[in-house]
């Protein structure tokens, strides 16, 4: 699902309208049509609503909204923010037809009308907060301001069209004062203000309605942000067929762990082996095997240093988890990485090891993914988390196209960055997942669908939505504090299977 900003989605309307013929009174009509549907789903019992319009395309959206309220049973009543002169087309059309139904309509010329205005407004079950749309881009001043704050006081649900007024569509920096909304009902598509906190925060619940904007039309815009979707996952997971056997879904090489970090390599493999992969073998030093085959008893393990007879009819590796930092540990694995032509998944050390040398990583464009968190991601850009956090989409396309590997930049929100600039943002998880061995769990399902020959591109994201989606199936269960890793991983089979339904 595209994520749009204010001027794509002019874009889109646009050439809905003139390269596709659609009558942008159609698109206002069905974008009413959307919201009130959402009042009556949502506020069931509303008896009485006040529309807060302003005098442009959103305003024509909020009037639309009082004609189907009324022919609903529901009692309307308008209030236009501005001079309604100023409104015109189809927004004009709609002022014109309430005018003649007789609906209440009061106007809110200057600052000074706000408090007569707004007691209109009091006896209210729902607000409806269509002043602005997505081409707000300052901050709301004079009259508007005050509206907006005295709709606060009112204390009622409010339901937004596009964007709660005061949000800047494009960003995920809210102006002040802006709109709190309990739902917004956006079109086509979400803007980048549903997606992003804080702003996101101010939307509420968000719905996504179509309003007869043909795919062509969005397909046409050049979109390079993307929500992922149980849409886009579903296929990777679907139910296994009966003449399957354990080669069938792929054997993961992993190589991980040290003295002392057994863990790491432990959690890796539970993630693959509950993320479906047929065989998963692990390879590191003979203590720490010893130890792996203790904590992960169906995986299997090589102590041994000849990474080639280990790699022999494996279908994906994945190396880092649990690694040495040290720097001769960091030269081995950058030898074995320029080596390995198989899909590969560099996670944790084993991206500590390129911090200067990101460049080296993968050179010959093979099917590549690395997960960073945001330290290790300013390793390999020279520069520091708070950078990184500062602009994680910025970063996470750097790295993607600096490394020339699909790169997954963990956190709030993980991001799957392609290097031709591609983002796509994961909408699962939760703050529980910030405990140590969640990444650990994450790599080793990311190798699970690799193993089965699945895009990386595809692996990355499902299994970044499929991971956020159990942790959340566990805070449901469990709460937000104190989860771990491993019992995220044992959630992975009903992940699946809950969005399978």
């Amino acid at each position: 699902m595209k994520i749009l900003t204010g001027a794509q989605m002019r874009s889109i309307d646009r050439r809905t309208t003139d390269r596709f013929g659609v009558p942008s009174i159609v698109l206002m009509e069905n974008a009413a049509l959307a919201v009130v549907d959402a009042i009556f789903e949502h506020y069931p019992d509303c008896d009485r609503a006040a529309i807060f319009c302003g005098t442009g395309a959103n305003g024509g959206d909020g009037l639309a909204v009082a004609r189907h309220l009324e022919n609903r049973g529901v009692v309307p009543v308008i209030l236009i923010v501005g001079d309604k002169s100023r409104l015109e087309g189809d927004a004009l059309t709609n002022l014109l037809i309430c005018e003649r139904l007789g609906i209440p309509m009061y106007d809110i010329r200057t600052s000074s009308d706000v408090e007569e205005a707004i007691v209109h407004a009091a006896d209210a079950d729902v607000v409806v907060d269509a002043i602005f749309g997505t081409g707000l881009d300052r901050e709301p001043s004079g009259m508007h301001a005050d509206v907006i704050r005295a709709i606060a006081e009112l204390r009622l649900p409010v339901v937004a069209v596009d964007v709660p007024s005061g949000v800047n569509a494009s960003s995920a920096e809210p102006f002040e004062p802006s709109i709190q909304a309990e739902v917004t009902v956006t079109f086509a598509a979400p803007k980048v203000c549903h997606v992003f906190e804080p702003a996101a925060a101010l939307c509420g619940e968000v719905i996504v309605a179509d309003i007869s904007i043909p795919h062509a039309a969005l397909d046409e815009e050049n979109v390079t942000l993307s929500l992922i979707t149980p849409r886009d996952v579903r296929p990777l997971i679907a139910p296994r067929l009966a003449a399957t056997h354990k080669g069938t879904y792929g054997h993961v090489a992993v190589i991980a762990g040290s003295p002392g970090r057994s863990g790491a390599a432990i959690l890796t493999t539970r993630g693959a082996i509950r993320g479906g992969a047929g065989l998963v073998t692990v390879m590191s030093d003979a203590d720490t095997a010893r130890l792996i085959h203790i904590g992960s008893v169906e995986a299997m393990t090589f102590a041994g240093n000849d990474v080639g007879a280990f790699l022999e009819g494996k279908d994906a590796v994945l190396i880092g988890p649990g690694l040495p930092d040290h720097d001769r540990a960091y030269g081995w694995v950058r030898e074995v990485v320029s080596a390995i032509e198989l899909p590969l998944i560099i996670d944790a050390s084993g991206l500590n090891a390129f911090a200067g040398h990101a460049a080296e990583m993968n050179p010959r464009s093979l099917p590549r993914v690395i997960t960073p968190h945001p330290g290790e991601l300013a390793r390999l850009l020279g520069n520091d988390a708070s950078t990184v956090n500062a602009d994680r989409i910025g970063s996470a396309r750097q790295a993607a196209k600096l490394c020339n590997c699909v790169v997954v930049l963990k956190g709030h929100q993980t991001l799957v960055a392609e290097p031709d600039g591609r983002v796509y943002v994961n909408p699962t998880g939760n703050p529980g997942m910030a405990s140590g061995g969640m990444g650990d769990v994450l790599a080793g399902l990311i190798a699970a669908f690799v193993a089965r020959d699945i895009d990386p591109l595809d692996a990355a994201c499902a299994a970044v939505y499929l991971h956020g989606f159990a942790g959340d199936l566990l805070k449901e269960e469990m709460g937000d504090t104190g989860l771990s890793a491993g019992d995220l991983a044992d959630r992975i089979p009903a992940a699946i299977k809950r969005l399978r339904e």
